[in-house]
């Protein structure tokens, strides 16, 4: 019978197996920019056409992201190409497991390379706990710099270049890595810092699928989230300087949500108000 091991203040009780395996879990999350958690869809398989496929590599459908978000956007749901640490790792199409890595390519897909991986059980548990202020971290950073922060609704979205009257047969055509910036409605359902209950602000945000603007909010009419928008600073005005926006910009009073944190699902109000609590 395997010896059992008391950790944490709830007294949790872990077989000295599991123990280690939460232990590796920590050394491997301290070497990994990446930490995921996924499902093997297939094997000798890759979905990136700049990393092929060989033995080593496995696509994997994302169940949970515990660190990396705000390098490559939340992928929970998505699909990922993942190069294995180890040849002889036993994964096959169903396994569920703890991936630890770094980024390899990230656009319209992932592709890490892993520092090693733990098969799903104990340690998944803990790396929750544990890896709670590291996911919080990317999110605190913008709500600090944020002008408001609310739950809301978007009601309507449509081209920046259209809302500020460009005519379309003026309008140039859009150059390499254009934000193809969009302006939407959005109502605020709940005031949390900086916002007015019920207002309808025009957020503004990059439409683009472009590589460089691929992880950055895009709104719809109906989403419903939480918004930590910013004032336009420096570098997002030299971005719109496209003609009539200036002129837009001049008139209206406009936030923007342009970076991966930006955003974040209307479930997380809890979160975001506890985080809003400590920064006060």
């Amino acid at each position: 019978m395997l010896a059992a091991t008391a950790v944490g203040a709830a007294g949790v009780m872990l077989t000295d197996g599991a123990l280690a395996q939460v232990e590796s879990a920590k050394v491997l999350s301290e070497r990994s920019a990446i930490v995921l958690s996924g499902q093997v869809l297939r094997v000798n398989a890759s979905i990136d056409p700049l990393q092929a496929a060989s033995p080593r590599t496995v696509v994997v459908r994302v169940l949970r992201m515990y660190a990396g978000a705000e390098i490559a956007g939340d992928q929970t749901g998505r699909t990922a190409t993942v190069v294995l640490s180890d040849v002889s790792a036993t994964m096959k199409p169903g396994t569920k497991a703890l991936f630890f890595g770094n980024p390899r390519f990230v656009g319209k897909s992932l592709t890490i390379a892993d520092e090693g991986e733990l098969l799903a059980g104990t340690a998944a548990a803990d790396l929750e706990r544990v890896s709670q202020p590291r996911r919080d971290q990317p999110l605190r950073e913008r709500i600090a710099g944020a002008s408001s922060v609310f739950v809301g609704k978007v009601e309507s979205e449509r081209a920046l270049s259209a809302a500020a009257g460009q005519p379309a047969n003026l309008r140039e055509p859009p150059s390499e890595h254009d934000p193809e910036w969009h302006v939407a409605s959005v109502r605020v359902l709940t005031a949390l810092q900086g916002a007015e209950q019920g207002a309808l602000v025009s957020v503004v945000f990059p439409a683009s699928r472009d590589i460089m603007w691929f992880n950055a909010p895009k709104l719809k009419a109906g989403q419903a989230a939480i918004f930590v928008t910013h004032k336009p600073d420096k570098d997002d005005k030299q971005l719109m300087e496209a003609p009539g926006v200036a002129d837009f910009l001049a008139t209206q009073s406009v936030q923007v949500v342009s970076e991966p944190f930006d955003t974040v699902p209307a479930s997380d109000e809890g979160r975001v108000r506890a985080l809003l609590a400590r920064g006060r």
